[in-house]
């Protein structure tokens, strides 16, 4: 049997367990809805959007996202007001709509909000073809604004994104992944830096997005002068891994075995004679191994 004539029941993922964003995500719609109410907004589908789009893994996308959303929210509903009135026959107004839509993408590209294009041209385009502009418009704006208040606050409050905890979890999984990238490189002659690559990309990606977190109103402040200590050394374990992956692991000095017998409790023998290149891959080794120390002490690691 091919893969494509498998049965699709057979793909289902009966062991998913609903995350904390996604109750979240329902628990913010469920408020905005509710406010809906109260406020008397004729449109709630506008909050349900903005909630459901504004609940991000982290506080720093929530409040980015909410910039964003207004922004392109208030900018396509008044440009698609305007552009409706322009007086020219019914024929033309398509044209309009195009042109509309052109300077949407341009303006949004400029300002490095591509994301949010396709959403500012349906916003663009209901603005300019629904019969009650004027409604269509303040309901628009008022269920974003609900919305994405509602969204960042639900996501603030209730289990908010932890990734300084996140971050630290990741260092930890490259340190050891470093950690058996070179032992396995040393011990067993294999060549095999993709397990550390995979994490450190990933570590990179949770501190870019931790200087951002602390920037925020909630977290401002915060002292993460250790936590670009730990990048930094990994950091430069990236760049000695790519120096060296081409060491055949045979010829090493005096000091690096010394301290590899010590971290990886084995029986290494060292050699006087060292060619030059030799002599850098055992230089970059050594120096890898203490940033390798330098970082278990950082994170505590045992």
């Amino acid at each position: 049997m091919k893969k494509e004539d498998i049965p699709v029941i057979n793909n289902i993922n009966y062991k998913y367990r609903i995350g904390m964003r996604a109750i979240k995500t329902g628990l913010a719609v469920t408020i905005g809805l509710y406010i809906s109410q109260l406020l008397k907004i004729n449109s709630p589908i506008f909050v349900s959007i903005a909630a459901v789009s504004t609940m991000k893994a982290s506080l720093y996308e929530s409040l980015s996202d909410t910039k964003k959303r207004l922004f392109t929210c208030v900018f396509g509903v008044i440009l698609g007001y305007l552009s409706s009135k322009i007086s020219l026959p019914v024929y033309f107004e398509p044209i309009i709509a195009g042109i509309g839509i052109l300077i949407i993408i341009y303006i949004l590209v400029v300002f490095d909000m591509k994301k949010m294009t396709q959403l500012s041209c349906i916003v663009f385009v209901a603005s300019f073809a629904s019969e009650s502009k004027l409604i269509y418009a303040v309901n628009r704006i008022i269920g974003t604004v609900v919305g994405v208040g509602v969204g960042v606050m639900v996501n603030y409050f209730i289990s908010s994104p932890n990734i300084y905890r996140q971050y630290i979890e990741s260092v930890k999984k490259s340190y050891r992944s470093a950690n058996r990238a070179l032992r396995a490189l040393i011990v067993d002659k294999v060549i095999d830096f993709s397990e550390f690559s995979t994490d450190y990309k990933k570590t990179t990606e949770f501190y870019n997005l931790l200087k951002k977190e602390v920037q925020t109103p909630f977290i401002n402040g915060i002292d993460i002068s250790d936590e670009k200590k730990m990048m930094s050394l990994l950091d430069s374990i990236s760049v000695r891994f790519e120096i060296i992956k081409n060491f055949k692991g045979e010829k090493l000095n005096e000091n690096v075995v010394a301290k590899l017998n010590k971290r990886y409790n084995v029986d290494k023998k060292s050699t006087d004679s060292l060619s030059e290149s030799e002599m850098v891959d055992n230089y970059h080794i050594e120096s890898i191994l203490k940033y390798l120390d330098d970082l278990k002490i950082l994170i505590g690691e045992k």
